[in-house]
């Protein structure tokens, strides 16, 4: 399998997915939402040149649960996509 180009942190804030990385943060109210954000943010910050095709990894932040939610952490997940700039 193939490195992610991008790692990133997935979370949500109870009305929006939100990716984080180092300098960066894309939002969205769904996953089309958040992939366009992401793609927006990743062109304007010039890190990439365009038609670049990014392969990011969203790792969920499981510390964002509360400790009594943790148990039913299989509702959240890890996520791949690749994005072109």
């Amino acid at each position: 399998m193939k490195r992610a180009d991008l790692e990133t942190v997935l979370t949500h804030d109870g009305c929006e997915w939100v990716v984080r990385a180092e300098g960066i943060e894309a939002r969205g109210g769904d996953w089309r939402e958040l992939d366009e954000s992401l793609r927006r943010v990743l062109a304007a910050s010039g890190s990439y040149p365009p038609g670049s095709r990014i392969r990011v990894f969203m790792g969920f932040d499981f510390d964002t649960l509360p400790q009594w939610l943790r148990q039913y952490h299989y509702h959240y997940f890890n996520r791949w996509v690749e994005i072109t700039v």
